[in-house]
């Protein structure tokens, strides 16, 4: 278990005689208090990513130094990139990929950090291209283009190709024509930085729609592809289940809530 030290923070509250009292963003009563330090500052009973020492108090500018709890809570909101597999069957294939893109592009209080788009038909690219010039700002939101040439098991396979893409931080996998609510960014803020919810996997409410997880999860377990564990002597053990599958083996070692499915994360 990571727990954090309070020394120092910019956020301790310390009372006359230097001796941490609580906290400005009130995470200790969230994360729990394991002690007290001989120096006065807390041990947190889990990691915390708000923690700030009086050397970042310089790199910021004076409209970020007015509020630094909302400077804080700007800086560690979840990267999220966003995998969509493109439905290419019909007429109205890019209408259907537009609109998805618009609910990423639209997300409330958040930009999404990246989008790949899993494409079967080679003659949607400059469309798609098109799309993404006039959607997104590359340098702000960087996109790509999959192009798949052959045929896949299940759609959780598309997943494993788009991932060449992905950065640290979070994914989210959509396709095309699927809405995908704009509050999403935020309700993940509110769950992991506010709430402190601890959350790993968002299981999909429908195939791979709305599968949320950690892209250094993913990279760890090898996603859909075959994992093979190192044992004594040698020995190798193989796992060739899906992701969400070997997922579950590790739920039951980790904290409660970390994997959910779709209806608790989003409380339908």
């Amino acid at each position: 278990m990571i727990h954090t030290k309070c020394d120092a923070c910019v956020f301790a509250n310390l009372n006359e005689d230097k001796i941490q009292t609580g906290c400005k963003l009130d995470r200790e009563l969230k994360l729990g208090v394991n002690e007290t330090n001989d120096d006065g500052f807390f041990n947190l009973n889990r990691f915390c990513n708000a923690y700030r020492p009086k050397e970042w108090l310089p790199m910021l500018s004076l409209e970020e130094s007015g509020n630094l709890c909302n400077t804080v809570l700007e800086e560690i909101k979840p990267r999220v990139g966003f995998f969509v597999i493109m439905d290419s069957q019909g007429t109205d294939a890019i209408d259907k990929l537009k609109k998805t893109l618009l609910d990423i592009k639209n997300q409330k209080d958040a930009i999404p950090r990246y989008v790949v788009v899993v494409n079967d038909k080679v003659e949607y690219n400059n469309e798609i291209q098109g799309l993404f010039g006039e959607l997104f700002d590359h340098y702000i939101t960087m996109h790509h283009i999959v192009q798949i040439n052959t045929n896949f098991p299940t759609q959780h396979h598309l997943v494993d190709e788009a991932f060449i893409h992905a950065k640290n931080g979070w994914v989210y996998v959509t396709s095309s024509g699927e809405n995908v609510p704009l509050d999403l960014l935020d309700r993940m803020h509110q769950r992991m930085n506010i709430d402190m919810n601890i959350l790993s996997v968002v299981k999909p409410y429908d195939e791979i729609n709305g599968m949320i997880f950690q892209a250094s999860l993913f990279k760890y377990l090898n996603g859909n592809r075959r994992k093979v564990y190192e044992g004594e002597d040698d020995e190798k053990n193989v796992d060739d289940r899906p992701f969400l599958e070997k997922v579950e083996d590790l739920a039951q070692m980790s904290a409660e809530g970390s994997v959910i499915e779709w209806g608790e994360f989003y409380g339908d």
